[in-house]
């Protein structure tokens, strides 16, 4: 695809915040034009945190990241966490903005466990709006996933729970509308341990309300290994699609995997014996025509995440794996992914670097794509993931539109 420049994001927030206005999420609602081309754009971000557009009331620490937005009868929500790094404290909150008009925003909500919070995900279930996002630990050497908590919005700035929402120790990853019903990746396991092998259980799910989920075709895990969050989308005909994150490596090696499963066999998860080395952390994927994009983050180091020989073993591939990981600059990046060949191309960067990458993705119409991310000075693009963790971070909005060219 082409690059150019989108329309500015303010006039365009303008455009669809207005009262009824509920923009569909499902590809499938939109018509396919398969003998057009389309030239990809860009919008400036849009910075709102921080801002002078937010209230002078709401005293944020300098790390906000793991954001998450939605847009529901002409209002923009989004959540985010809020702490003093980006590893994990008791002092961290998940704060919940609003705007009506995409200039001024009011505080919905601060939600404090005395414990770490992360990953926040809206669902709009028709009738409510339900934010849920899982508690975690408070030592920042340690991931100790908890309860995944669910809030749900009762009137205007009052927000009721916490209710448990998965199991204890299930985190929840990419979530979904389609086709009528809701799909949702999850995890749940031994996450970061150096030794034994790699036991993290993957699970896909679905839910005829958004709120109660069972395992696809019964399936109670669909791998199990090195995998964590996995993004996924259905491509035009129904199929599901999805790349994974193989931090903690297996018998595939490390980095990542893109996966297929039949319309007809959706719990029928297709792996490559080998998992691919580059890594593409939080990653979420969409559709546009008959196309499939990844967003997630890149490495921009010399080497791939997986640097590592086989015989060197396990925990000490992991340790310098994770290592050289960490002390390697990143970016966020828009992703193609090809389907003959099964693998994934990097189109454009969005504006980001050290620490990066927690996209949110809502599907405006049928070519325009609004998303949140979070991001260190996107100036200072040298510095370190592991130094962007323990700095000020940022959060945008930006628009992504897919321009039909004539």
């Amino acid at each position: 695809p082409l690059m150019g420049s989108a329309q500015g994001l303010p006039e365009v927030l303008k455009e669809v915040l207005k009262p009824g206005f509920t923009p569909s999420d499902d590809p499938a609602d939109y018509p396919l034009l398969p003998q057009r081309k389309f030239q990809v754009e860009l919008s400036e971000p849009l910075w709102i945190v921080p801002s002078k557009n937010l209230p002078a009331t709401l005293a944020l620490n300098k790390s906000n990241n793991n954001v998450a937005i939605t847009i529901r009868n002409g209002t923009i929500f989004m959540a985010f966490r809020n702490s003093k790094t980006h590893f994990a404290s008791k002092k961290s909150k998940m704060v919940v903005i609003s705007s009506r008009d995409g200039e001024k925003w009011e505080v919905e909500a601060e939600i404090s466990l005395k414990k770490d919070c992360r990953e926040p995900q809206f669902i709009d279930a028709g009738i409510n709006l339900h934010l849920t996002f899982f508690s975690a630990g408070t030592s920042p050497f340690k991931f100790e996933p908890g309860d995944v908590v669910r809030y749900t919005r009762t009137s205007r700035h009052t927000w009721e729970g916490p209710h448990q929402f998965l199991q204890k120790g299930e985190v929840m990853w990419d979530i979904k509308k389609r086709f009528g019903e809701w799909y949702m990746t999850s995890y749940s396991g031994s996450h970061y341990n150096i030794f034994g092998p790699s036991k993290v259980d993957l699970h896909f799910k679905k839910s005829l309300d958004g709120l109660n989920y069972t395992p696809v075709e019964g399936r109670a895990a669909v791998y199990q290994g090195g995998v964590s969050e996995t993004a996924f989308e259905f491509d035009h005909l129904g199929n599901l699609w999805g790349v994974t994150r193989n931090e903690d490596g297996d018998q595939s090696g490390f980095g990542h995997q893109v996966i297929f499963a039949e319309k007809a066999g959706l719990s029928s998860w297709q792996f490559p014996q080998k998992s691919s080395p580059e890594i593409f952390m939080s990653p979420k994927m969409f559709r546009h025509q008959s196309e499939l994009f990844l967003i997630g983050r890149r490495q921009l180091g010399k080497h791939p995440f997986d640097r590592t020989p086989e015989r060197w073993g396990m925990p000490i591939r992991r340790l310098a794996n994770w290592l050289g990981y960490s002390f390697t600059p990143k970016a966020t990046t828009l992703y193609q992914i090809d389907q003959i060949t099964k693998e994934v191309h990097p189109i454009i960067d969005l504006p980001s670097a050290g620490d990066t990458a927690f996209p949110s993705i809502i599907r405006l119409d049928a070519h325009r794509f609004l998303v949140a991310n979070y991001t260190s000075r996107p100036d200072r693009r040298k510095i370190s993931w592991i130094r962007g963790q323990l700095g000020q971070t940022y959060l945008y909005l930006i628009l992504i539109n897919f321009r039909p060219q004539s």
